[in-house]
């Protein structure tokens, strides 16, 4: 799979292209601190594939993409903004999940009618709403404490995941190997205040905008107080709802007909 590097101006931005030239490009942003390969599955087996143009992107601290200072979304998002830009294919459109789903939300603010539309799967807002630190959620304070002892890949993965091996899944093996390989500033310099306020990114976004909300008992973190007070806010955006967990991602792709497939058919 062949692998590029855009030059930004904040830092360099690693990512894969399938190599089909289109009139529609689709960008692609994982979730947490995974790299492009977080979308290997959708790339290897969905029709798209061979249809668009895909670019799935190491967002900046993750992957073989460079470093950040400051990681508030503004920044965050800014050299994938660049990178869109310089690709320059009118029919543009962003797919992110999870942490990636919030930045897709942020480029969308950014660029606005310059992409033709979003895709964002399961957007966090269950820190928002809830007021979490984001250095105090999950494994993040695992990782901040931990990763400055890490040698190797599978030091992360047994401090990650403890040492009985019976214990271990793919995803869990994964999620520490992108530990280990992001930078250390993604975690430390995570704030309180960086975290996204929904209801000014569904007030903000002037492009068609299409949500795909897991359910909240199985995993999904988008709470009915905040789909409450979002749904009806802006006309662009639709909602949808699947009875799965927040790997959504996996869900969409085996879903028949694909929300995807359906959903880019149906922008203009």
């Amino acid at each position: 799979m062949a692998e590029h590097t855009f030059k930004s101006k904040l830092t360099n931005i690693n990512y894969f292209h399938n190599e089909i030239m289109s009139e529609k490009a689709i960008f692609l942003i994982p979730g947490g601190w995974s790299d492009w390969r977080g979308w290997s599955e959708y790339i290897l087996s969905s029709e798209d594939s061979n249809k668009y143009s895909l670019y799935s992107v190491d967002p900046p601290g993750r992957g073989k993409s460079g470093d950040l200072n400051n990681f508030d979304f503004d920044k965050l998002a800014q050299p994938i903004v660049e990178l869109i830009e310089s690709v320059n294919i009118p029919n543009s459109y962003v797919i992110g999940h999870s942490y990636g789903a919030l930045m897709a939300c942020e480029i969308g603010i950014k660029m606005g009618k310059k992409l033709k539309g979003i895709i964002a799967e399961d957007p966090g807002w269950v820190i928002t709403i809830e007021g979490t630190d984001i250095k105090d959620w999950g494994p993040v304070p695992i990782i901040i404490k931990n990763k400055p002892n890490w040698k190797s890949p599978l030091d992360a993965v047994y401090s990650m995941n403890g040492p009985d091996k019976e214990n271990w899944d793919i995803d869990s093996i994964l999620f520490a190997i992108n530990a280990f390989e992001a930078s250390i500033n993604s975690f430390e310099t995570l704030r309180i205040e960086d975290n996204q306020d929904y209801l000014r990114i569904c007030e903000g976004l002037k492009v068609k905008t299409y949500i795909a909300r897991a359910n909240p008992e199985k995993g999904g973190m988008i709470p009915d107080e905040v789909l409450n007070q979002v749904k009806n806010l802006n006309p662009l955006i639709e909602f949808h709802e699947f009875d799965t967990g927040h790997g959504i991602r996996s869900c969409l792709l085996y879903t028949s007909p694909s929300p995807r497939d359906a959903t880019l058919s149906r922008m203009p």
